[in-house]
């Protein structure tokens, strides 16, 4: 038996060597094969960005982030902090917004709920479902985001182990939308202060109690009526032509509390206007009362706070608040405010709403306001008006 065990060598033949080299495919693909780093990063190819989304996972974000190269650069950062307040944050900024995540109480039996408390009232209402869906990805999957709110924000009241348990006390403030599982409360607030002129005492048929008269004559001055007016603060002052003089009296007081009695004891309303200058409807005002400046008052309006008055007061305040969904699809134009008017004898004495012609009498409507506001179906918007007679 033969013991040598040195492999046998072949050697190709030329036949060989060129069969290999005709055959061989890497020279043509070379190129293309390293031309294939980096693309699905760097530079990917439009006709290939479907693929990679479903390859990293990202469908699911594609109705929020409707450019695909945005959606692959944010949603693969976005994936490495899901479940986490940062995704939140991120998901939330591809939107326009931002928000202060607030959980619910541990001792709730729906301890895992939480609420978006968002910068700013929403833009649009097309944008709640966005903020809905993304809310819901971007939280563990345990967690269950049922409600955001911002500018009004309306808690409930727990009545558990009481008898109020289970009653409609037991709710936040809020709406939701068709289609949509979270609630939503948003709220704006517009304020306005006014010095109540000669033209308004006139529009309210209120006699002029600063009017000059001679022998029951308007007293005149090349053609301008002449009368004596409150000043800024409460002090009077020698109005129309003449020179301005400070003066102080109790008649001048009681002239400007009886000049704001004069004006009824109510209901009063807030007008909504479109902008041909019709009526969209009446919105009763919650609060109609005399008032004083008081630091520690309930009321406020332009940064200072003003408390009920006791006695003939010289200051009306006026707050109407409007109710979710109410005008939704119309746009203000402009609003104003009747003083004292009853609903009309078609409609309930306590009723907050009323359409064109359900006042009687439907006027006069004075210190109109221009005022650009599209009603919605989540928000309730709040007038109010400081009168200085």
């Amino acid at each position: 038996m033969s013991t040598d065990t040195t492999p046998l060598v072949h050697e190709p033949t030329s036949f060989e060597r060129v069969l290999e080299r005709a055959t061989d495919p890497y020279p043509a693909v070379d190129g293309a094969i390293w031309s294939l780093h980096g693309l699905k990063m760097l530079n990917p190819p439009a006709s290939l960005l479907p693929y990679l989304i479903w390859e990293y996972g990202l469908g699911e974000l594609q109705p929020y982030v409707p450019n695909l190269y945005d959606l692959i650069r944010e949603g693969i950062a976005w994936q490495r902090v899901r479940g986490t307040p940062a995704a939140m944050a991120r998901g939330l900024g591809w939107l326009g917004y931002s928000a202060k995540i607030e959980e619910a109480a541990v001792r709730w039996r729906w301890w895992n709920h939480f609420q978006l408390e968002l910068d700013r009232v929403r833009d649009d209402e097309a944008d709640l479902p966005r903020i809905d869906g993304i809310a819901g990805l971007s939280v563990p999957l345990r967690s269950d985001f049922w409600r955001g709110f911002a500018g009004y924000d309306v808690r409930a009241a727990e009545g558990d182990y009481s008898r109020w348990d289970g009653s409609a006390w037991e709710d936040d403030s809020g709406v939701r939308v068709p289609g949509g599982k979270a609630k939503w409360s948003f709220g704006r607030r517009f304020e306005f202060t006014h010095e109540v002129t000669a033209e308004d005492l006139g529009a309210l048929g209120i006699p002029d109690p600063w009017a000059l008269e001679v022998d029951g004559e308007p007293l005149t001055l090349n053609g301008e009526l002449l009368r004596f007016v409150p000043a800024g603060g409460g002090s009077p002052r020698w109005g129309g032509p003449w020179l301005a003089q400070p003066w102080a009296s109790s008649e001048v007081a009681s002239a400007a509390a009886g000049m704001l009695a004069a004006t009824g004891a109510g209901p009063a309303w807030a007008v909504f206007k479109d902008a041909a200058g019709e009526v969209l409807f009446y919105r009763r005002c919650r609060v109609r009362r005399g008032v004083v400046p008081s630091p520690t008052g309930v009321y406020r309006i332009e940064g200072a706070r003003y408390a009920p008055a006791t006695s003939a007061p010289r200051l009306l305040y006026l707050e109407a608040l409007t109710a979710f969904g109410e005008g939704h699809g119309s746009t203000a134009a402009s609003v104003g405010f009747i003083l004292s008017a009853a609903p009309a004898a078609t409609f309930k004495p306590g009723v907050q709403h009323l359409p064109p012609g359900g006042l009687m009498p439907a006027g006069p409507i004075v210190i109109e306001q221009p005022l650009a506001l599209e009603f919605g179906r989540t928000t309730r918007d709040c007038v109010a008006l400081l009168l200085r007679f």
